[in-house]
């Protein structure tokens, strides 16, 4: 999330979110989900698969994508940049509807009550959002390739040994 940016047009109407707006907020439960849908859970803070950091400019996350079909293709939508922007899920405990000299209609979020979620998404409300692959997380990811590459080579020997001695 990204703070004093404008959306795009939201059907009458354009939000900006204000850099206080997540004061105090609880983020014990968030989740990370793929385009708002709750079937799609890819992290999330109680599990301690998301960390949210909010700062002078927005809301950052870090998240552990499970190695599981969504949580790969959602890794290879943002790396082929399929998936570039992210979206929320919350309630408003403070807002402000304000007509421009333009005639737009801003919606300024001055304090959210609950966060419930993030999203990836290929439909942004925020073009300033961006998501990437980690280069820590694919180093990790491969590392853990590694790994399970010569465990499959030391069972496999194992297994030899046992038909061997039988």
């Amino acid at each position: 999330m990204v703070f004093n940016q404008r959306s795009e047009d939201l059907g009458g109407f354009v939000e900006e979110v204000d850099p206080h707006a997540f004061d105090g907020v609880d983020t014990s439960d968030v989740k990370l989900l793929y385009n708002h849908n709750s079937g799609d859970i890819l992290a999330r803070t109680s599990a301690d698969t998301l960390t949210l950091t909010v700062d002078d400019k927005g809301v950052e996350f870090e998240a552990s994508i499970p190695e599981t079909t969504l949580g790969n293709d959602t890794i290879t939508n943002i790396e082929n940049r399929n998936v570039q922007g992210m979206s929320f899920g919350f309630t408003i405990d403070d807002e402000d509807w304000i007509n421009q000299s333009d005639g737009t209609l801003l919606h300024v979020i001055r304090k959210v009550g609950k966060l419930y979620e993030l999203s990836l998404t290929p439909f942004p409300a925020y073009k300033e959002t961006d998501v990437a692959v980690s280069q820590r997380s694919m180093k990790k990811f491969l590392d853990n390739q590694n790994e399970f590459e010569v465990d499959k080579e030391w069972i496999q020997i194992q297994r030899d040994l046992n038909i061997k001695e039988l």
